[in-house]
């Protein structure tokens, strides 16, 4: 087991590998049902209770899409962090792993997003300070930034290699994922005027520049020997999935996988506009489809 401070305690390396059905030990982590419950039961306050003690609370509603993206944003936490797929990416499978870390980067925080309204979120607004930070905080370049940074240095070996070793490290890798793509989603998914969105066209581009981080990551994963995590190295190989198979799967699902998303959504995002301009140019006074006068003399005229 690498060295590290005492403070960091030992945390996955330390523990028996779990044994049961699918390799599971399908025991839910007391603090992610405690966290997911108290998250649902805000969420429900908000829109209920406390949203009625206020005038004008009959505007304030949340649709039942809304309502239907929230819950499934916590269902995706639940399964990001639950077992058995925790099981399998603490003791087993570097492919788990990265599939937890993608749920918690490209699922949850869009649906969480989608399912808050913006009047949920105005308080903040209101805040000069609250207010200055969150819209500094979620401009593209920013966003992009800190999320892009997050993803690169939690998957180079040794932080990789120390948070399955600690549970205050895992715990602050899975926050900071979490929390910084909640930010680099919001330009294109945020509720807030305050803290505008980007234009159609743009969220193209952005899309396109959340493909870099991943395909670095993917690629540095893909093209290293195997082994390049040794937690996984003496790890039991589980499934029939060997080593290299399991690290080259792991890397192309970061490289592949996640831009595969990110470029379908380039798609729908720009068919939307292009049906959106043709829709505005119909309905525009004067637009309509006219017959071109032919400068030709009839020929009733040329005879």
């Amino acid at each position: 087991m690498p060295s590290f401070p005492t403070f960091l305690l030992p945390l996955h390396a330390g523990e028996p590998d779990p044994t049961g059905f699918l390799f599971s030990a399908w025991t839910p982590q007391p603090g992610v049902l405690l966290g997911l419950f108290a998250l649902v039961a805000a969420y429900v306050l908000l829109a209920g209770p406390l949203n009625r003690r206020s005038p004008g609370w009959e505007e304030r509603t949340v649709s039942a899409r809304q309502k239907a993206a929230f819950y499934g944003g916590v269902a995706t936490l639940l399964i990001a962090l639950g077992p058995p797929l925790d099981d399998w990416s603490d003791h087993y499978l570097l492919t788990a792993h990265m599939v937890q870390h993608l749920l918690l980067m490209l699922l949850a925080p869009p649906l969480l997003l989608a399912g808050v309204p913006g009047w949920m979120l105005a308080p903040l607004a209101r805040n000069p300070v609250a207010n200055r930070i969150g819209y500094v905080l979620t401009r593209p370049v920013v966003a992009y930034g800190l999320a892009s940074a997050t993803l690169i240095a939690w998957h180079l070996p040794a932080l990789y290699e120390a948070a399955l070793y600690s549970d205050l490290l895992h715990l602050t890798e899975h926050a900071l994922f979490f929390a910084t793509a909640l930010l680099a989603w919001w330009p294109v998914l945020g509720s807030l005027p305050q803290w505008p969105r980007i234009s159609p066209m743009l969220q193209c581009l952005y899309y396109f520049a959340l493909t870099i981080p991943g395909a670095i990551v993917g690629a540095f994963i893909v093209f290293s020997e195997p082994g390049l995590y040794r937690p996984y190295d003496t790890a039991p190989r589980v499934f029939g999935i060997d080593l290299a198979t399991d690290q080259d799967a792991a890397g192309l699902l970061m490289w592949v996988g996640e831009g595969t998303i990110y470029l379908l959504l380039i798609t729908v995002t720009f068919l939307r506009w292009a049906g959106e301009q043709e829709r505005a140019d119909r309905a525009r006074p004067g637009t309509a489809a006219r017959l071109p006068r032919s400068t030709e003399a009839p020929a009733t005229e040329r005879a």
